[in-house]
């Protein structure tokens, strides 16, 4: 073979696998950033729910040179047995329906009914209602402490002054009040960020269908039933999802720092009683026996709400 030839397919060879080198970097190079969320979400997330998985099938207290205990299914029949399971559930389920006015309801009016303020006032109220979201929960915890104290607290002082009670109210230690106080607590903490994400959607539907609606002769009413509900379907489907899954959690930090499931366990819910089992009891087993059992009922009513999502909510494409 000629020599120049010969050097050219060299040179050519060379060439293209150099090309290909770069291809597969090009095509690597995006995953390489994501390495890094990708080993923590695998160390933080997917190792510990592993380990749940594996401990509720064993049992074992936590104490150093104890070795966890093969039971099988029997912390599933334990936990069935117990009976501060079933009151536990109850409480969860109440807490997740007490939620959906703030989740849902009330931030969806409130959106509705400020979308139109100017630039300032817009700002200001939107700073406002998510002021109580970034409070830390020890913080609030202590704020409604004082309000609600049963002495010395301004509530129960403005319920005497104006003769709506002869007495005092002990509001986190009566169970006719406690399980409210906790919702009304975490719904307050909650309704700010609802605010924020309907007022986001509200920014996104295109002005022209409200004029078009205008000319048509709708009222403010019939626009906001026909229009904006039906536009907001996706937000409000996704705003339910997130209720309805992590209400009980952002429920369990009042719980632990106002009432402690009391009075007689009648404001616990199912991941306070989780915390009592592996902390307070020592049962690594029955905590993580309870925690996979609601892994797999929140799994399921998670997909079922994606399914409701897809089938009932409009997309404006």
């Amino acid at each position: 073979m000629d020599p120049i030839i010969a050097n050219d397919l060299m040179t050519y060879g060379k060439t293209v696998k150099k090309d290909r080198k770069t291809q597969w970097f090009q095509y690597v190079k995006p995953y390489l950033f994501l390495l890094p969320a990708i080993a923590i979400i695998i160390f933080w997330v997917y190792k510990p729910l592993l380990q749940t998985l594996q401990y509720s099938l064993y049992k074992w207290s936590m104490v150093p040179g104890t070795q966890p205990e093969y039971v099988g299914l029997a912390n599933f029949t334990k936990l069935f047995k117990n009976k501060d399971f079933i009151p536990a559930l109850k409480n969860t389920v109440i807490y997740i329906a007490g939620m959906l006015p703030f989740s849902v309801v009330l931030p969806l009016f409130i959106a509705a009914a400020t979308h139109d303020l100017a630039g300032k006032a817009k700002n200001l109220y939107r700073a406002l209602i998510f002021v109580p979201m970034i409070m830390p929960p020890v913080a609030v915890a202590i704020i409604f402490q004082w309000l609600l104290h049963p002495s010395n607290g301004l509530v129960n002082h403005l319920l005497l002054t104006w003769g709506i009670t002869s007495d005092n109210i002990a509001f986190f230690a009566n169970e006719a009040f406690a399980k409210t106080m906790i919702i009304l607590i975490s719904g307050w903490k909650m309704i700010g960020f609802s605010t924020l994400m309907f007022s986001s959607a509200l920014s996104n539907i295109d002005f022209q269908y409200y004029e078009a609606a205008k000319l048509d002769g709708a009222g403010s009413i019939r626009r906001f039933f026909d229009m904006t509900l039906v536009l907001l379907s996706p937000t409000v489907m996704l705003m339910l999802m997130i209720s309805v899954l992590f209400a009980g959690q952002w429920s369990f930090a009042y719980i632990d720092l106002l009432t402690t499931g009391g009075p007689f366990g009648s404001s616990t819910n199912i991941f306070y009683l989780m915390y009592k089992f592996a902390f307070n009891d020592l049962n690594v087993g029955l905590c993580a026996a309870t925690a996979t059992l609601f892994f797999i009922v929140f799994g399921i009513i998670a997909l079922l709400m994606q399914f409701l999502s897809k089938k009932f909510a409009f997309y404006d494409n």
